[in-house]
This record gives C-alpha cells, sequence and structure tokens, in this order.
C-alpha cells in the first residue's frame, strides 16, 4: 500500500480504538508502530518525583474514584501537554532519520500535529460515541467493568473531538468497526 505520509499520529481518548486500528495499518503500510503508552511507563518509572503530571495516574490509582470528570480530563489535558515537547523531539528526530512510523496513544494532544508544518505528518484522532461502548471496550480488553472510567474517556474524547474540529484536524468515529481501517485509509489519502 502506497504512503502519501511518514509519521502517521493517531489519538483519540482510551478504549476508543487506537491500538486497534494502528496495528493492521502499521502492517499494512510496512512501519514502526509507536506506542505513547510506552514513553509513559519509561518516565514514571525513571522520573517520580520530577514529573507529577505524568506520574499523576499512578500516585493516585483511586481517581476515578475520587475526583470529577471534569478535574480528571483537565489532568488528561495537562499531561498531553507535558508529552507534546518530547514527542514532537522524537517525531522530527524520525523525519530527519527517514523512519517511518505510527505514534499512537492518549495522550496526544492535539496541539501537537498542528506544530508540524510539514505534508510527511499525518493526523487523525478516532472517536467512540458511546460510553457504554467505552466500558464494553474496557471489559474486552481488561476483563472488568469499568463504568467510571468509562465516562472519564468519553469525556475526554469529546473534549478531543471539539478540539480537533478547531485545529481541523480529522477526527474519525471507530465504529463501524469492519470498515474503519478503510475509512481512515480513504480519510489519509483525501488529505492530500
Amino acid at each position: 500500500m502506497a504512503r502519501t505520509w511518514d509519521i502517521l499520529i493517531i489519538g483519540g481518548a482510551s478504549g476508543s480504538g487506537k491500538t486497534s486500528i494502528s496495528r493492521p495499518l502499521s502492517r499494512l503500510y510496512g512501519v514502526d508502530l509507536v506506542r505513547v503508552d510506552d514513553f509513559q511507563i519509561l518516565l514514571e518509572t525513571l522520573t517520580p518525583e520530577t514529573l507529577p503530571a505524568i506520574n499523576y495516574w499512578r500516585t493516585h490509582t483511586n481517581l476515578r474514584d475520587e475526583e470529577s470528570i471534569d478535574m480528571t480530563v483537565s489532568k488528561m489535558v495537562d499531561t498531553g501537554l507535558v508529552f507534546m515537547l518530547g514527542l514532537s523531539a522524537i517525531i522530527k528526530d524520525h523525519l530527519l532519520e527517514n523512519i517511518p512510523m505510527i505514534l499512537e496513544g492518549d495522550f496526544i494532544h492535539p496541539e501537537l500535529s498542528t506544530s508540524f508544518n510539514n505534508s510527511r505528518v499525518k493526523t487523525i484522532f478516532i472517536h467512540e460515541f458511546s460510553q457504554e461502548q467505552i466500558s464494553q471496550n474496557y471489559f474486552i480488553r481488561e476483563g472488568k467493568h469499568q463504568a467510571h472510567r468509562a465516562s472519564i474517556s468519553y469525556a475526554y474524547g469529546i473534549w478531543l473531538k471539539e478540539t480537533c474540529k478547531k485545529h481541523h484536524i480529522p477526527v474519525i468515529e471507530s465504529r463501524p468497526w469492519d470498515n474503519l481501517v478503510e475509512r481512515v485509509i480513504v480519510c489519509l489519502s483525501e488529505d492530500d
């Protein structure tokens, strides 16, 4: 499959289908798949005291019960802003070294894509429009019901969708699942 990009950024809220779509796209285009979650794990492990915004998720394990949805979404947005500088450097390095990749993750702030005025970098966000489906996705993936977590992810997804609209970043609804890959490919080709 011919690609018209070197870096594809795939953002979206937790449980929206980013990883599920990233794997087949990575295989289809023959490029590396890089998960922002891996950087979060690295940073949480190495610097718990110096990066409190990133370590917030590890140090507040009961946040789903303790905080309002709006407060948690705000912390997610802040975490995306913290990640932006490092992710931008990684993207620039991949462009410089000519190493194509797909970068996917929850903490990709929409402004990351606006920092690149480069046709080699494309961005899409995946959106799941049903809180119940997000909850079901968590159950399938992790084997337990997490209704409050799904409500947070749903609210964050709404924020992402609205912010992407302001920045003219394509947002693709995750369902129907059976043609999501094809819809992403069409969106990427229309963006040229």
